[in-house]
């Protein structure tokens, strides 16, 4: 593979696809940071009142690679509020919040796709595209996009006529492409429930902690991430400035 394992999901999605979403921007960046284990998902149980049942809640930290990783812009949207404090942890629909709160709108995510290095030289701007978030596709952009799309047939292809078991296909494709497994035609959510299973260990924290001390381990839920972004704060929705997550430091440190 030449460009799948160099390009993020969002920079393929905006070299291939027409419509973009905001949301699905940021959901497969997200899901892609947690496959690259930049990102680690972790649970903390607690029972809000004596009288309330025990409650469980999904936290993100920080992944073992973290610290070496190169961040790109947009993934920055998600990464900046552990780069000074690695080691909080921060509720799952409180970075939802941060994650639309600091790309702010859908042509702003797209002014900074464009800006990563590797893209740089897909795309113009002349004045009139700069005052209204637009851009247009070089000849090496057009170039680049035939070349991604012809990559991502092939690997459609040889999922569909694998004698292999596609989840077993998925998962090694998943440690190559990461979050890019998402492109893929032959790939959908009811797949992933079962790749997030054989991922066993290499994907999965388990740590049996009590909430006194600090996290359970948890197995990665795509689909749970999903719905999670489908009905978390958008850049429309009247979510404020505030994230609710900046006062977080450690497993307790944030509230739902």
């Amino acid at each position: 593979m030449t460009y799948l394992n160099q390009l993020s999901p969002a920079e393929v999605y905006i070299l291939t696809q027409v419509k973009l979403s905001h949301k699905e921007l940021l959901k497969v960046t997200f899901i892609d940071l947690l496959l690259k284990n930049v990102l680690n998902t972790f649970e903390i149980k607690r029972q809000p009142h004596a009288k309330e049942a025990v409650r469980t809640y999904q936290y993100i930290g920080t992944g073992a690679n973290f610290k070496n990783y190169q961040a790109k812009n947009h993934e920055k949207f998600f990464l900046s509020i552990f780069e000074k404090e690695p080691a909080i942890g921060v509720l799952f629909s409180n970075l939802v919040k941060v994650g639309y709160q600091q790309s702010r709108t859908l042509s702003d995510f797209k002014n900074e796709l464009i800006k990563t290095p590797i893209l740089k030289k897909c795309f113009t701007q002349n004045i009139w595209h700069k005052m209204f978030y637009g851009y247009k596709f070089t000849d090496y952009g057009k170039d680049l996009k035939r070349k991604v799309e012809k990559e991502i047939q092939q690997l459609n292809a040889e999922l569909l006529n694998s004698h292999t078991p596609k989840n077993q296909m998925a998962v090694e494709l998943i440690k190559v492409i990461g979050g890019n497994i998402f492109i893929l035609e032959t790939i959908d959510y009811e797949l992933l429930k079962q790749i997030k299973l054989d991922l066993g260990s290499e994907f999965t924290r388990k740590e049996n902690h009590t909430d006194a001390g600090g996290c359970s381990g948890c197995a990665y839920a795509f689909d749970n991430y999903s719905s999670g972004f489908d009905s978390g704060c958008s850049s429309d929705s009247g979510c404020g400035g505030d994230s609710g997550c900046s006062g977080c430091s450690g497993c307790g440190g944030c509230s739902s």
